[in-house]
């Protein structure tokens, strides 16, 4: 009896670790079946954020939370205050928003996130049990990444079906870089824009970087976070890696850029992406003054956009978040999430500081004053929670 026990706990932990490869190996990857319910319009137009969407990597993602409900309910048992607080602002957050069957889907997203990364930490998950599959499907992203610079489009076939957008030289709406003259697509691999492409390498930069990797491996992602021509990842690359200045004056600087952009002036950019980036600054700031307890609800504002822009600018390449991961968070979730989120860091604030951890802020930080896929696209959420489960 205790042999047939202890092999079907043997089994069960093979499974799990099989499982968690799958999950790191495809994580890069966007396969999803997309939705399109009313509420997934703004405007009448259809937009890919509002779009409810079940990817390959959720599937997985249940399969390896599945297991392990019983040390998840007890953890719960253990905080329920606190669960208590966070099930009612995410009700009201939902309820009171503009649409909240679009906030529903998305709590929901964030709610199985959240549960895989207190199942890794639950289970204690180490850099050697991932390593190997993060490295494998990085090369990857990062080969296709070069060919489709090389070839100026998208490569297709399997990679299709890993996520890659079908797309070719002609294609408009793609970011774009003239460099002496020659006009290049920036590739962005099997991510929806080169600009998350970047965010990922770069924290899979940073989790080779403190865990001694081999050079080679981090030549090879330092090259593909080169040649996705982020530049708010190749400025975060050189603060942290290359001048290295504490990470700590880091976060607070660019927390505290993040929210005086809403009061600079307004700016006349000669580049059309500058410029779209600072159209939308002032809308954000009207959305968080007209619902600056709860928020607007998550993923709500694209809906309260709409709403804000002149009929002219409604356009598909026009109704996007706000590039600044933390007014985006504070438009949706109100300054009464923003203090949540602040509670919740206290409370964790010795294992935060420590510099392993901060170097990690850093990077979100830097990044995140210039873009929003921290909080809008799986891919980097998820690369994101696995990074903080291993340095917490």
């Amino acid at each position: 009896m205790g042999n047939s026990k202890q092999d079907t706990d043997t089994i069960g932990v093979v499974f799990s670790n099989l499982l968690l490869q799958l999950i790191v190996f495809f994580l890069p990857t966007q396969l999803g079946l997309h939705f399109w319910p009313d509420f997934s319009r703004a405007a009448g137009i259809k937009v890919d954020y509002l779009s409810p969407t079940l990817y390959f990597v959720d599937l997985l993602i249940i399969l390896y939370i599945f297991p392990n409900l019983q040390n998840i309910f007890q953890w719960l048992k253990k905080n329920i205050f606190a669960i208590a607080v966070f099930t009612i602002f995410i009700t009201l957050n939902s309820l009171l928003g503009l649409s909240p069957l679009n906030s529903f889907f998305w709590w929901a997203r964030n709610l199985l996130y959240l549960l895989f990364f207190l199942t890794l930490r639950l289970r204690k998950v180490t850099w050697s049990q991932i390593k190997v599959p993060l490295l494998t499907s990085t090369l990857l992203i990062v080969f296709l990444e070069i060919y489709q610079l090389l070839h100026q489009g998208s490569a297709g076939g399997l990679f299709y079906w890993l996520g890659e957008r079908t797309y070719s030289f002609s294609t408009p709406g793609l970011g774009r870089l003239s460099w002496f003259g020659l006009d290049l697509i920036r590739p962005q691999s099997t991510f929806s824009h080169s600009n998350s492409l970047a965010g990922y390498l770069l924290i899979v930069y940073y989790l080779l970087f403190i865990n001694k990797s081999v050079l080679w491996s981090k030549i090879m992602v330092f090259s593909g976070l080169v040649l996705a021509l982020s530049k708010a990842a190749l400025l975060a690359f050189l603060l942290v890696f290359i001048f290295r200045i504490n990470s700590g004056l880091l976060t607070t600087a660019f927390l505290s850029f993040s929210f005086a952009q809403i009061f600079l002036p307004n700016l006349v950019a000669s580049y059309q992406t500058i410029a779209d980036r600072i159209l939308l600054l002032a809308p954000a700031k009207k959305i968080i003054i007209s619902a600056p307890v709860l928020g607007v609800g998550l993923g709500n504002f694209i809906p309260a956009l709409s709403s804000l822009l002149p009929g002219s600018f409604l356009l598909p390449a026009k109704l996007q978040p706000v590039h600044n991961f933390f007014l985006l968070a504070l438009s949706e979730t109100g300054f009464l999430g923003i203090y949540l989120a602040t509670r919740l860091l206290r409370k964790n604030l010795p294992k935060i500081i420590q510099p392993r951890f901060l170097g990690l802020l850093a990077l979100i930080a830097i990044t995140g004053a210039f873009d929003h896929y921290w909080w809008t696209l799986p891919q980097n959420k998820l690369i994101l929670l696995l990074a903080a489960s291993l340095l917490l």
